[in-house]
């Protein structure tokens, strides 16, 4: 006959020894042996580069083995992995002072919330630390291969650097890895966009990003449609800085441009004579900071700034990937030129890529049809692509190695890691 006591005893045992139930035997701060002794093999090697600031810390834990430090440390180091060691409120006076400059920059981290109640919750229930650290831990991969890297030694100052940042950088982005499996990457500082699908590289381009005072903003949307033949409604800002001037230099530039002049952003609104329009008033400081009462806008054309096809991902910044009638640009190394926007080498290549792939609602044929009406079409991708916009200026290809590039924006100069806690 079976023993009840002995199988009570043997559940409470399993219990204990799962975590689950809320039975644990750890000591005051809810340490056990176990997590004390994963935790300090994390930190000897600093395996996730998150100590950081918490190294005075650390080696306060090593000469005291005081449990409420190594609380501390547990809760400062989910942080540093889930919001990165840069000091972001340093980084955003920076910004700051460089829109005070005139320079349009604009760079989104994505910030995580980190519950010191539900990492300590997860320590009493007995849970491995190695648990504990996995929702902060970066699903992007650049973090892991980076951080290989970083792990691996033989850099000089420079390239320790560019790769310390980087890697900071990764983690300041999307935590659902459902957003890294396909998805599309913009390495600013490398001038190169990457299609990668379920964590391979199957399709690139090489692309021109926004000047060093209209810099393309780093951030995350997803693509939703591809125009084909697509208008350019001229943003005022550009509008203001050249197109006007240009008018008022050249009657005919409008027309040789195929620019029209409407009362709205509506392709059924009614065309504006340009020349009954004052357009010099516009340039005056009573008008700097207004909208502007027309729009310009670019018909399809084979010199239209958006060229032939542009690809959609709705965002606050009003930035996309487009095609473009300057393909000089793409002979040059630094490929900063454009206003914010990405400009593709190879737009129509990367266009097919994506009908012949099923990612589109048309087939290439279709597609290819209506790119040859040169009128605007829109076609619908099947569902959501992530675009992830980046700044990495160390990069680790598919291939593998690390590539260095130079910090055209100078984010390298103005992040700086966060100082040292006692």
């Amino acid at each position: 006959m079976i023993n009840k006591k002995n199988i009570l005893i043997a559940a409470t045992v399993a219990i204990w020894l799962t975590g689950c139930g809320g039975i644990h035997f750890g000591d005051a701060q809810g340490w056990s042996k176990k997590q004390k002794k994963e935790f300090e093999k994390i930190l000897s090697t600093d395996k996730y580069a998150s100590l950081c600031e918490l190294k005075p810390l650390y080696i306060k834990y090593k000469r005291t083995h005081d449990t409420k430090i190594l609380s501390r440390l547990l809760y400062g180091y989910s942080n540093n992995l889930a919001n990165s060691c840069i000091d972001m409120r340093a980084f955003k006076d920076a910004q700051s002072a460089r829109q005070d400059q005139k320079i349009h920059t604009k760079f989104t981290p994505y910030m995580q919330s980190v519950s010191a109640s539900t990492i300590f919750s997860k320590l009493k229930d007995g849970k491995k630390i190695s648990d504990i650290l996995k929702p902060y831990i970066p699903p992007a991969p650049q973090f892991h291969k980076l951080l290989a890297v970083w792990h691996s030694g033989g850099l000089d100052a420079n390239q320790k650097k560019k790769v310390r940042l980087s890697l900071e950088r990764s983690k300041l982005t999307e935590p659902d890895p459902k957003e890294w499996q396909t998805y599309f990457l913009v390495n600013i500082p490398e001038f190169r966009v990457r299609f990668f699908e379920n964590g391979r590289n199957t399709f690139s381009s090489n692309v021109v990003a926004g000047k060093l005072k209209w810099q393309t903003p780093i951030f995350s949307a997803k693509m939703k449609y591809v125009a084909l033949n697509p208008t350019w409604y001229v943003p005022d800002n550009i509008a203001r800085a050249e197109e006007i001037p240009h008018l008022l230099a050249d009657p005919s530039f409008l027309k040789r441009k195929r620019i029209v002049v409407l009362k709205s952003n509506s392709l059924n609104s009614t065309p504006v004579n340009p020349k009954r329009v004052k357009w010099r008033k516009y340039l005056t400081p009573e008008w700097k900071k207004k909208p502007l009462p027309y729009r310009l806008m670019q018909l399809p054309a084979k010199g239209n700034a958006l060229g032939r096809v542009k690809f959609m991902f709705p965002n606050s910044n009003s930035v996309y990937m487009h095609d473009t009638p300057m393909k000089s640009f793409f002979k040059k190394s630094v490929r900063a030129y454009s206003h914010g926007c990405i400009r593709l080498e190879k737009p129509i290549e990367m266009l097919r890529y994506l009908a012949e792939h099923n990612y589109l609602q048309k087939d290439w044929k279709t597609v290819k049809a209506e790119l040859e009406t040169w009128k605007l079409r829109t076609v619908r991708l099947v569902k959501p692509i992530p675009v992830h916009v980046r700044y990495f200026t160390a990069y680790v290809p598919q291939g593998g190695g690390v590539r260095f590039f130079p910090d055209i924006y100078g984010y390298d100069k103005i992040m700086q890691l966060k100082k040292p806690q006692q």
